[in-house]
């Protein structure tokens, strides 16, 4: 299932959008038998802010091929709609090794019983822009899995898009080769900063681990006064730590810069 919203822009500090939008949501639900007899319930949903043109009027037709093959991590083969109901279909197949689909008779039973004997799980993503101006868009998507309507994970992903170009921001649209290790010192320098923190031993203690070797990722976004890198529960502290976020202030990286770096567009 599945329904679309109004066009609609997002506005940033500039007062101009770089891309319009419309918003689908999508939904799912199945009920499983489960070898150890218990029953299983797993609900999927899907909200989506998804470009349709830039602000200028024009098209996003290759923008939308990115957005669907980066963002909702799907083939070449699949149209946008077709890989918006994919997130959703992920979602449920993640659970097909548990066991067998209930017969609708079964199903008819489990909805009218009691729930002391029925496992429930639910995902739900959420994908919106974060930031849409100065040419630029970047996309954040939150899944969040639920067992029993407890949250059991979390993750928070990050994917840029320059929109004059219709093309993906990675790091060499940013940083030179061989300024990525100076990079890397400066997220170990904001990481102390943050956490009040005076070596790594004290970060150790608060649960970050391999702090030497923190890393660069693509997992990043913009915002009006830097760039914040965010890391995967277990990335770069345990699991408790939840995910860490480094913001290094635009002037910070100067002399990291690349020939025409899109961060000289976003200062």
């Amino acid at each position: 299932m599945f329904s679309c919203g109004k066009l609609k822009s997002k506005k940033g500090g500039d007062g101009k959008p770089a891309i319009t939008l419309k918003t689908q949501r999508l939904s799912d639900k199945s009920s499983f038998n489960m070898s150890n007899g218990e029953r299983c319930t797993i609900v999927a949903d899907a909200t989506i802010d998804y470009p349709v043109g830039t602000a200028d009027g024009v098209a996003a037709d290759s923008l939308q091929r990115l957005f669907a093959s980066y963002v909702l991590e799907s083939g070449d083969t699949l149209s946008l709609q077709e890989a918006m109901r994919q997130v959703v279909a992920n979602s449920m197949h993640q659970y097909d090794f548990m066991t067998e689909p209930l017969s609708d008779e079964e199903a008819a039973e489990a909805a009218e019983g009691d729930d002391m004997n029925t496992l429930k799980y639910a995902t739900s993503t959420r994908i919106t822009p974060i930031y849409n101006k100065n040419g630029v868009v970047t996309f954040e998507r939150v899944d969040v899995v639920k067992k029993n309507d407890k949250v059991t994970s979390v993750t928070h992903r990050y994917y840029s898009f320059d929109v004059l170009t219709q093309t993906y921001i990675d790091l060499p649209n940013l940083f030179r080769d061989d300024a990525i290790a100076d990079v890397c010192q400066l997220l170990k320098q904001q990481l102390l900063k943050q956490n009040n923190a005076k070596g790594n031993e004290q970060l150790n203690d608060l649960g970050f681990f391999n702090v030497e070797n923190i890393s660069v990722t693509r997992n990043f976004y913009f915002d009006d006064k830097g760039i914040t890198w965010s890391y995967l529960p277990n990335e770069l502290a345990v699991e408790a730590v939840g995910e860490p976020k480094i913001t290094i202030p635009y002037g910070d990286l100067d002399g990291a810069l690349c020939e025409e770096s899109i961060i000289e567009r976003l200062k």
